[in-house]
């Protein structure tokens, strides 16, 4: 009985300590480097505060502007998976609109569409080279984030270096297509198989579909508690900013579902004018690597294009194969900022 007590007081005690540590204000823990850079700060962006965390070994490294997906699946507390990226660039994870710490009370989700991301990225750039400087900057995007990263280098290529996709998001219906025909070939006898690819123009639908891709290996294939651990040390992240998180990720592309369905990569997108790699998870069925790999064979990219496929993934390769990753994108890196000094 005195042994129970004591245990019982040893997890209060510790559930106290957790309690008031997350209750001290936010910071980002120092970068060891020759030159670091280590900064967690909130900027009036779109005309709302939204968070930045920067972190490098080397301030004058390339920046690499990460782009989460959802939208509102923020990266920023489950970043130093990715760390070891840290080495080489300035990686930067921007909790966009509506996403984590960006996602305060109050929150328009109207506001969502893709013109006002787009603008919201454009201040970001702007942000990043008065406090970083004028190093290349490679625009990175997650699923969602490459719906807005492709379009943004795309749009104004002046200002980037290089654009990677990760999940590269192409047409959205066309996705389900191909979703669909995995489905009938595991589950003939569910529900959803049997309905029509236009059926999930309905955003509810559409969310079932990809629960139900995710329950049967085709989606991130990393559950929400293997990762909790590490979101919940984030120094980055205070209590208050873990209901944020979720809200914003379970809020999703709702609020922008009809603009969602009218973007296709193949005619928005028919020219990359920036050295351009995707990378895809050879088990991912949310953007399916069949779709990806039609985009990348028909779009123009006179600076040159890569397409790696990770046997070993599905939607998000970062977290399930983290060292080929971090060794895919330093190498792209490595050969554009190569290819910059030459010329």
């Amino acid at each position: 009985m005195r042994t129970l007590r004591l245990a019982v007081l040893v997890v209060l005690a510790v559930a106290a300590g957790a309690l008031i540590w997350k209750s001290l204000p936010a910071r980002t823990t120092p970068v060891e480097g020759p030159n670091p850079i280590a900064e967690l700060i909130a900027a009036e962006i779109g005309a709302i505060t939204q968070w930045l965390l920067i972190r490098g070994a080397d301030r004058e490294a390339p920046i690499l502007l990460w782009l989460h997906g959802g939208p509102g699946s923020a990266q920023m507390p489950i970043h130093s998976v990715t760390a070891e990226l840290e080495r080489d660039f300035v990686v930067v994870h921007w909790d966009q609109r509506g996403a984590g710490k960006s996602n305060s009370p109050g929150f328009d989700p109207a506001s969502m569409t893709l013109e006002q991301f787009l603008s919201d990225a454009r201040e970001v750039t702007k942000l990043l080279r008065e406090r970083v400087g004028d190093q290349p900057l490679i625009v990175l995007g997650h699923s969602w984030g490459t719906m807005l990263g492709s379009r943004l280098v795309a749009r104004w290529p002046d200002d980037y270096a290089g654009y990677v996709g990760v999940g590269q998001q192409v047409d959205t219906l066309s996705a389900v297509v191909l979703a669909l025909d995995w489905l009938r070939g595991i589950a003939p006898e569910a529900e959803l198989a049997a309905m029509a690819p236009e059926d999930f123009r309905d955003h509810e639908l559409y969310v079932r579909l990809m629960q139900f891709v995710e329950s049967h290996g085709g989606g991130m294939n990393v559950s929400l508690p293997s990762m909790l651990p590490r979101a919940l040390a984030a120094p980055e992240y205070r209590l208050p900013d873990y209901p944020r998180w979720f809200d914003g990720a379970n809020r999703g592309s709702g609020p922008m579902w009809a603009d969602y369905l009218r973007r296709d990569l193949f005619v928005e997108v028919s020219r990359m004018p920036l050295p351009m790699l995707l990378i895809s998870g050879a088990h991912d069925m949310n953007t399916p690597v069949a779709l990806v790999r039609k985009w990348f064979e028909v779009v123009e990219a006179p600076q040159g294009k890569r397409m790696v496929v990770l046997d070993g993934s599905g939607h998000a390769p970062f977290l399930t194969e983290t060292p080929c990753f971090v060794e895919t994108v330093r190498g792209f890196g490595t050969a554009l900022v190569g290819s910059e000094a030459e010329s």
